[in-house]
Formats: structure tokens, C-alpha cells, sequence
């Protein structure tokens, strides 16, 4: 049984700290709110609809902002380090209409989800630096641990220290480490860390040893728990013994009479072992250069991707524009006889181009309120995104009024 700290409830199983998060943890900042249709709105939910795809495809991070001056809008999508791409997408895409539906209006929101993942957006930049909640969001189990404790915080604290580090030394694209530490025969303790890899490593460390300090003043003592901050997630297990277990195997059950020959056997033993040492060696030294190789290689390749992105996207929107008298022909002027439906910003018209391709042609209405420039920034995200669950975009037309 878990005590809800905040308004979250977690399932903990000891197998590798498979945790779900049952409920969102949702956060609606009370930092400034946007009306309803507004510029800012719109950007909001364009912004965070692209989120899951770009999330589960890349590795499980992504961050991304949208808009100009005040409208402009920055949001963050991370996924738990072992998840799939698909429980990643899914993770990512129940959080950010979750989080739409419970903070309709505000302007920073975050929400930890799922399995879990994690979706922040702001009207500022927050990338690089440890979001502070004030009291974070946390929880532990109701056992207690009732023998050895001083033992055991000896044990607890040099394990997560441990996870700190191997967390806060990860990549640009995961900082995130699991470990175990065996405290009796049948016990072992488990410990889960994830940082946004944003986080420089100082502020990853800081934020988890945060964490861990919060955990040590609410709940010392307790068989598991978690914290969650906006920039870092800390969980640990300490599942209880089986209820029956064969008593262990003594280290010493050579009998005297067998002492001379198991003697002879552990040194014939000790001459081999070196020499398949030394086979293991040379192969495993050849394949981290090659690793090491790659890694610069690929290193390199994303440094440079970025650039040819942004240039193939406004290649790719000039080569998408149609011209107008192509989307008049196609609607039959846009007969009344096509309209497929109406929503917010205009009509959509169903029609068939001149290649016989049958097409749905959306006309912004002039009281849309949205700007050329809104509508050609909105025109190159679309273009970018690319998933099988995404209308694929075909093109579009800019004339004039039209």
C-alpha cells in the first residue's frame, strides 16, 4: 500500500522497479493565463500534439517551441529510460491531452504520467535548469523496516549514491540508471533515477540528491518510495523476503579428504583462466574502439542534422504550394455541394486534384485571426511531422486574402 504525499498513487513491483503511475501527477502554475482561441492557445496545442511521435522516435526526449514574442511557447516530452517507443508514444499522448483538459487556460503546465513519462510546457525557456515545485510530488510504502536500520541506511545510502552519479554522468539524450545493492541473502534493495538530459551533470545530481534528502526527512525508515520533481524522478524498492527459503549453502564444504585434490583442481583452473583471460581481452579492447569510433561518428552526424533539418523543412514547404485556381478547380469553386464540415477557423472541402487524387481542402475563414506568418510557421511544423497516427500533409495555398 502506498501513501499519496501529493495527488498521485503508484504501483511498485521489486523486478527492476517496473512502477506505474496510476494517477497524473498534474501541476497548472498560477503564473499567468491565455484566453480561449488566442494566438498563444493555438500554439500551445499545435506544439504539444507533435509531442509524441517526436518523443518515442528520438530516443525518448525531445524539446521543442513554436510561436513568436508572446505567443511563443517551449515544451518538453521525456519517456521512462526502459520504456518502448510505442508505451512511449501512448505515455506521451494520454499526458498532453490530460494536461490540455485539467489546466485549459494556463500558461505553464507539467504533468508526470504513465510508466511514467513526463510533459512540461511553459511560456519561457526552461530547458537546462532544475524546475523547482516547492514540495515535490512523493510517496513511500507503508512497511517499515524493522531490524538492522543503521545497517541498512549504510547500505540504502551508498547505493544511491551510486545511482546519482551513474544517472548524472548519462548522455545529452538519456541520463538515467537503475542499480541493486544485496543487504541479507534474500533481500535486495533497488533504485531507480532519471534526470531530463538538459540537466548539465552538477544540476542532474543536484536535483536527484534533492530528492533523496526529501525522501530521507518524510519517510526514513519506510520499504520504498518515490519523489518527483519537474527536471528529475527518484524511486526505490526494498521487497520483502519469500515466504520460504531453502537455508543457504555453507562456503565450507570441501571435506578433508578431497582437500589435496580440489587444491591441485583450483590451480589447473587458475592457469587457464589467465589464459582465457588474455583471449577475452584483445576482442573486447578492438570492439570499444570501434564503439567509440561510431560514437563520434554518429556524434557528429546529429550536430550537424539540426541545420539540414530546418533547411530541408522550408525546402520542402516551398515545393508543397499550390496555386490557387489548382484548389478552386479541385472544390468546384468551393461548392456548397463539398462541404465536408465546418470547424473554428472555416469550412473543409472535399475535392479531387487533377492527378485524380481525392483530397480534404480546409479554407481559413477571415475572421480566423490568424496572420500569414502564423499560418506559414504553422505550415512548416506540419511539414516536419511524420507519424502513421498524423494526417499527412499534401499542400497548401497563400494568395493574397486566400
Amino acid at each position: 500500500m502506498w501513501v499519496k504525499l501529493t495527488a498521485l498513487s503508484s504501483i511498485l513491483s521489486h523486478l527492476l522497479i517496473s512502477i506505474s503511475l496510476v494517477e497524473a501527477y498534474i501541476r497548472c502554475y498560477d503564473t499567468g493565463n491565455f484566453t480561449v482561441n488566442s494566438t498563444y492557445g493555438k500554439n500551445r496545442d499545435l506544439l504539444l500534439a507533435s509531442l509524441p511521435p517526436n518523443v518515442s522516435t528520438k530516443g525518448g526526449f525531445f524539446t521543442a517551441n513554436f510561436g513568436q514574442n508572446a505567443d511563443k511557447v517551449y515544451a518538453l516530452g521525456m519517456c521512462r529510460g526502459d520504456s518502448t517507443p510505442d508505451d512511449c508514444y501512448k505515455c506521451v499522448n494520454s499526458t498532453f491531452h490530460e494536461l490540455i483538459a485539467n489546466c485549459p487556460n494556463q500558461k505553464e503546465a507539467l504533468a508526470w504520467r504513465g510508466k511514467p513519462c513526463h510533459v512540461h510546457y511553459a511560456n519561457h525557456s526552461f530547458y537546462g535548469t532544475p524546475q523547482d515545485l516547492g514540495v515535490p510530488a512523493a510517496g513511500y510504502n507503508t512497511g517499515d523496516i524493522t531490524f538492522n536500520l543503521t545497517e541498512f541506511d549504510t547500505v540504502w545510502e551508498s547505493l544511491m549514491d551510486t545511482v546519482v552519479r551513474n544517472a548524472s554522468n548519462g548522455s545529452s539524450t538519456l541520463k538515467y540508471a537503475t542499480g541493486e545493492a544485496d543487504f541479507t541473502i534474500t533481500q535486495t534493495i533497488y533504485a531507480l533515477m532519471q534526470c531530463t538530459p538538459d540537466l548539465s551533470y552538477q544540476n542532474c545530481d543536484f536535483c536527484l540528491r534533492q530528492s533523496i534528502s526529501y525522501y530521507e526527512r518524510c519517510c526514513h525508515g519506510k520499504q520504498g518510495g518515490y519523489v518527483q520533481r519537474p527536471s528529475c524522478y527518484f524511486q526505490w524498492d526494498f521487497p520483502p523476503p519469500p515466504a520460504a527459503s531453502p537455508p543457504p549453502q555453507s562456503v565450507n564444504t570441501i571435506k578433508k579428504g578431497n582437500y589435496r585434490s580440489a587444491r591441485r583442481h583450483a590451480e589447473e583452473g587458475g592457469h587457464r583462466s589467465s589464459q582465457t583471460l588474455v583471449i577475452i581481452i584483445v576482442p573486447i579492447v578492438i570492439l570499444v574502439a570501434v564503439l567509440v569510433i561510431l560514437a563520434v561518428a554518429i556524434l557528429r552526424k546529429r550536430i550537424a542534422k539540426p541545420k539540414q533539418d530546418d533547411q530541408n523543412a522550408k525546402t520542402r514547404v516551398e515545393s508543397l504550394q499550390f496555386d490557387f485556381d489548382a484548389v478552386r478547380v479541385a472544390t468546384e469553386d468551393f461548392s456548397d455541394a463539398n462541404i465536408l464540415g465546418r470547424g473554428g477557423f472555416g469550412p473543409v472541402y472535399k475535392g479531387k486534384l487533377e492527378d485524380g487524387r481525392q483530397v480534404a481542402i480546409k479554407r481559413l475563414s477571415e475572421n480566423s485571426g490568424q496572420g500569414q506568418q502564423e499560418f506559414k510557421n504553422e505550415v512548416m511544423l506540419l511539414a516536419k511531422l511524420q507519424h502513421r497516427n498524423l494526417v499527412r500533409l499534401l499542400g497548401f495555398s497563400l494568395e493574397q486574402k486566400e
